[in-house]
């Protein structure tokens, strides 16, 4: 968070030291969530295209991977599924967002859910949504 707009840099700066980092990082680092809370925390709009992008899809797939690889003790393992969850919902992603969901459910105190006035009613939204629309039950 040093390197973004609200604290002491810029969009650019943070994003910069994001994809570096992400890119040096070994597999299981979880390093690659960087660039997501970068776009998290720069992403003014309300506009889910911004989340769908090609790079934005991208990124998610490497933080699927890096999950996939990292100890399953890993620190920061949940706040990263947190992340996957919620893009992977907005990217229309929906089986996958609901695994994320369901490894991480009842636990609404991460990013991006805290954030929000009311962490746990959009979390319960996106989770819902992506269970009905991946037809799966909760």
């Amino acid at each position: 968070q040093y390197w973004c707009k609200k604290w002491r840099g810029s969009h650019e700066l943070a994003r910069a030291f994001a994809a570096e980092a992400a890119a040096k990082a070994p597999l299981g680092s979880l390093l690659t969530a960087f660039p997501l809370i970068v776009h998290f925390e720069h992403d003014e709009t309300t506009d889910q295209e911004a989340d769908r992008t090609p790079e934005m899809i991208a990124l998610v797939d490497a933080a699927l991977a890096d999950v996939a690889a990292a100890d399953p003790a890993h620190p920061r393992l949940a706040e990263v599924r947190h992340l996957l969850a919620y893009y992977l919902s907005l990217q229309d992603r929906d089986e996958a967002a609901v695994e994320q969901f369901r490894l991480v459910d009842g636990y609404v105190d991460a990013l991006p859910w805290r954030y929000r006035a009311e962490p746990a009613e959009q979390y319960c939204f996106l989770r819902d949504q992506s269970v009905r629309a991946a037809g799966v039950s909760a």
